[in-house]
């Protein structure tokens, strides 16, 4: 190998044939790192130095007096022989580049005549020669791998260019398949023999696993694998069958290239060795091949999409002319190919869609839009399209997805997420109707709760679920136990027992729950946890009380009635006996005293016997129309006389007028007797407070009274007292005939089933609400006429009521109502605009503070002779003094006065 330095003969020292100065020079010459040889005119070797020794691979004492044109038979032929005898007989220099075959080697001779001989140096260029060699070869295998039309051709081309220029002799290719390679009898193969013919025959359709041998290593490392004699290897699987095709080495390069998987198999006759292999070429070709592969495979593929796909694939030109399509466009809108080509792209949008098309395109944004096409069978479809300009060639590359389907599908979507939205707000309602409430736990931890459970346990929707843990501290002490038991053996067992649990709310107040549930299964149908319902049975538990006691009373009231039936003719029979006793006992004024003394008793009977039946409802009844506060206003001075200096008796009689249908007797005697009991339960002093209002039909009024909610409208009489209360177990006996709770001789027991029987002959009904040591409330519900005959001056007059309650169901609306008023209500005030610019003739307009102050618009109402803004008591709004204003809690009486 040259080291560098110069080759030419004027700077290299010659030796001088004078054998004195031999040895002087010998030393010299032999360091020189160049290989050189001296000979004489005829050939004849006189010199030979270290270096060269080493290339002609001869020492120097075998060489020195040999002809290189007679002694050496390996020249004979070769470009050396014809160029030394050309030095010879021309004595001009030389420089030539030959490959030594029995060396393996590529060398490079400058030969210089001079009169005394020949100067010749030898260069060893092996490893350039190869590179040079390898770089041409790999220069035409990427040539043929880049010009091929098909990969297979590609394949083809690359195993006659590597057979043409290396040692490799045979070579066929390997394809991948479900984890195995197999021979495609179509792929190319090179072969120079019947017996390698036949080596190919056998390969085909023998399928060999790459998880496994040889084919693993080189599937996941992606080298080659390299086996220079196959006689000592033990890994080659069908290496006896390449032996028999008189192989000596085999390689297996890998084409790796996104997930895809071919192998070029090459074999030799000979054993060789890397060099001779091109193992480094080969590894530069089989990445380079891999890059190739991708793109082919990826190009091939891209047509393949482009021609398959199902969205329409067109380039157009920024003047929207069609230069390009995919069948897609065809398939969507019916035109050929060949008939829109050329043609505008504007040609086939909708018209209101063309202005805002061309647009977007002109723009060259990247976002998506949407248009419509007239199809060739007048049908409209929806397009969307994303664009890229290709400013260079002034192409626009257009992608469109027909999205008919999907605005279908969407709009269908949309009607059953509003069906769903519906059923889950009339589920959500349904559940709140009945203070239910649906829960689903997993054993994972996963709780989830409705809206409605939310509400029972008074917690916020956006509150978590309570955990087990959490949940029973809902739970009283005294029950937790039994809860306790039921959820473990539903851990354990799997098994739910419907059940009955109290808790206390987050507000503190008592609830009574039925609980229900049953066991969770996955798609597996193993037991993953439960779900089911809480409901809030509260109500309906004191309405059961009520009822119980109800049926009590009437069973006892129809027990009372029989007994007092009969009473009553025995009482009739001796009292017809003392009036005739005293006609005939005029003369006798002893006899007739105790006469008088027997006929007061009689009549304290009947009075007794008439409060038994009342209670029983059996006493007959003279019932009238007239106004509840006007009759109680008349009673008033009577009421007043069981005050004291420490009992006060005070009246709030609403002025609104409430017609009914009762007896004004009963209604006399039932307040006297409440008034009586309310002085009896203050034996310190207090207060009496008797009351009339208004009570509105619906479940927002009266949800907390059992058994009130399906009343129509109706009059309210309260008697409240601060007096020291009854517990529940008095509450449960109160209307019991002759229970009472006063000392021996002080109280009949008949006064409160009095009460009851008047409310239950009146068509009404009768609350009652106690605290120990509070007080106690008594409230007589009595229906209000349907027709009452109220003479007043407004009656069929127009009212607008803007509110966000539910329509027609508030306590103003009812009570306008009531007074023969035409309600119009509104939510807001859009919906009152509208109703105004029908009804211009409105008397008034009552509208919420909170509507108001939440848009400006409601000005343009100022002008309004009665518009009455209805605010909280504590509002801090400073309204115009112009304005009537009435404030939250308000009664007829000041409503009157706002309509005046």
């Amino acid at each position: 190998m040259s080291s560098g330095k110069s080759n030419k003969p004027s700077e290299q020292a010659v030796p001088d044939q004078n054998p004195e100065t031999n040895l002087q020079t010998s030393s010299v010459l032999d360091h020189i790192p160049d290989a050189f040889i001296l000979a004489d005119r005829e050939w004849n070797l006189t010199y030979v130095n270290e270096k060269a020794e080493e290339i002609i691979r001869r020492p120097k004492e075998s060489l020195i007096g040999k002809n290189l044109l007679r002694d050496f038979p390996r020249l004979f032929g070769t470009e050396f022989e014809a160029q030394y005898k050309k030095a010879k007989e021309t004595g001009v220099s030389s420089v030539f580049e030959t490959f030594f075959g029995p060396f393996n080697s590529w060398i490079e001779v400058r030969i210089y005549p001079n009169p005394e001989g020949f100067l010749v140096y030898y260069l060893d260029i092996t490893q350039r020669k190869k590179k040079e060699i390898s770089w041409a070869i790999g220069e035409s295998l990427l040539w043929d791998i880049s010009t091929s039309d098909t990969l297979s051709s590609a394949f083809g081309k690359v195993l006659k260019t590597l057979i043409k220029n290396t040692a490799w002799t045979y070579g066929q290719i390997w394809r991948s398949k479900d984890n195995t390679v197999y021979i495609n009898e179509e792929d190319p193969y090179v072969y120079d023999s019947d017996l390698q013919l036949l080596f190919r025959k056998e390969s085909i359709n023998k399928f060999f696993s790459t998880k496994e041998g040889i084919l693993k290593k080189v599937s996941e490392s992606g080298e080659l694998y390299f086996i220079p004699d196959l006689v000592t290897d033990k890994e080659l699987k069908r290496k006896d069958a390449a032996i028999a095709a008189g192989f000596r080495s085999w390689i297996g390069i890998p084409i790796l290239s996104h997930g895809r998987f071919y192998e070029i198999e090459l074999l030799s006759e000979r054993v060789l060795n890397p060099e001779e292999a091109y193992l480094d070429l080969l590894g530069v070709v089989s990445k380079r091949f891999a890059e190739i592969v991708s793109r082919r495979v990826a190009d091939e593929e891209r047509k393949t999409l482009i021609a398959f796909s199902s969205e329409i694939i067109l380039t157009i030109g920024l003047d929207c002319t069609i230069r390009e399509t995919n069948p897609a466009f065809q398939k969507i809108l019916g035109y050929e190919r060949k008939y829109v080509k050329n043609k505008s792209l504007l040609e086939f949008i909708h018209p209101d869609d063309v202005e805002r098309t061309k647009a977007k395109i002109a723009s060259g944004v990247r976002e998506g839009f949407e248009n419509r096409y007239i199809t060739k069978y007048g049908q409209v479809r929806f397009i969307y399209w994303h664009i890229s300009h290709s400013h260079e060639s002034g192409t626009v590359f257009c992608f469109g997805r027909d999205i008919t389907e999907d605005r279908l599908t969407i709009q269908k979507l949309e009607s059953f997420a509003d069906q769903l939205n519906v059923n889950r707000e009339q589920l959500y309602n349904a559940q709140k109707l009945a203070k239910m409430g649906s829960w689903t736990m997993e054993f994972d931890g996963t709780i989830s709760w409705s809206p409605g459970l939310f509400e029972i346990f008074g917690l916020e929707p956006s509150d978590s679920p309570p955990g087990f843990e959490d949940f029973i501290q809902f739970i009283p002490q005294d029950d937790r136990g039994r809860i306790i038991q039921n959820y473990e053996k539903f851990l354990s067992q799997g098994i739910f027992e419907e059940t009955e649990l109290r808790i206390v709310s987050k507000d503190g107040t008592e609830k009574f729950l039925s609980v229900k549930g049953e066991g969770l299964l996955n798609r597996k149908g193993e037991f993953i946890g439960g779900t089911g319902t809480m409901q809030d049975i509260t109500e309906e538990k004191e309405w059961n009380a009520y009822l119980r006691q109800f049926q009590k009373m009437e069973a006892v009231g129809q027990l009372a009635g029989g007994m007092a039936h009969d009473f009553n003719n025995l009482l009739n029979i001796i009292l017809a006996n003392l009036d005739l006793l005293e006609l005939n006992l005029r003369e006798a004024p002893e006899l007739l005293k105790r006469v008088f003394s027997a006929q007061d008793a009689v009549r304290r009977g009947v009075e007794l016997n008439r409060r038994i039946l009342a209670f029983s409802r059996k006493q007959a009844l003279n019932p009238e129309q007239a106004d509840v506060s006007n009759v109680i206003s008349d009673f008033a001075d009577i009421l007043t006389r069981i005050r004291n200096d420490i009992i006060s008796i005070e009246f709030c009689l609403e002025d609104f007028p409430m017609i009914c249908s009762f007896e004004k007797n009963g209604l006399e005697n039932a307040l006297l007797n409440l008034c009586l009991n309310s002085r009896d339960a203050m034996p310190h002093g207090g207060k009496i407070l008797v009351s009339t209002g208004f009570s509105p039909a619906g479940k927002e009024h009266r949800s907390m009274i059992p058994g009130f909610v399906e009343m129509e409208d109706a009059c309210i009489i309260s008697v409240r007292d601060e007096g020291s209360g009854m517990d529940a177990k008095v509450l449960e006996r109160l209307f019991e005939p002759f229970f009472t709770t006063k000392q021996s001789g002080k109280g009949t027991g008949l006064g409160m089933p009095m009460v009851y029987g008047f409310v239950k002959q009146s068509n009404g009904m009768v609350h009652v609400h106690s605290e120990v040591g509070k007080g106690t409330c008594i409230e007589i519900f009595l229906p209000l006429s349907k027709n009452p005959e109220i003479n007043d001056e407004n009656r069929n007059e127009k009212i607008l009521v803007l509110e966000r309650n539910l329509k027609g169901q508030t306590y103003l609306t009812a009570l306008l109502k009531r007074l023969g008023f035409e309600i119009f209500p509104a939510y807001d005030l859009q919906e009152a605009k509208t109703i105004l610019e029908n009804y211009p003739e409105m008397y008034a307009i009552f509208a919420e503070e909170e509507i108001l102050s939440e848009n400006p618009a409601w000005e343009k109402f100022k002008n309004k002779d009665r518009i009455i803004i209805v605010s909280e008591w504590n509002s801090e709004t400073d309204f115009d003094p112009s304005l009537k204003v009435l404030k939250r809690p308000y009664n007829w009486t000041k409503l009157k006065k706002m309509l005046t």
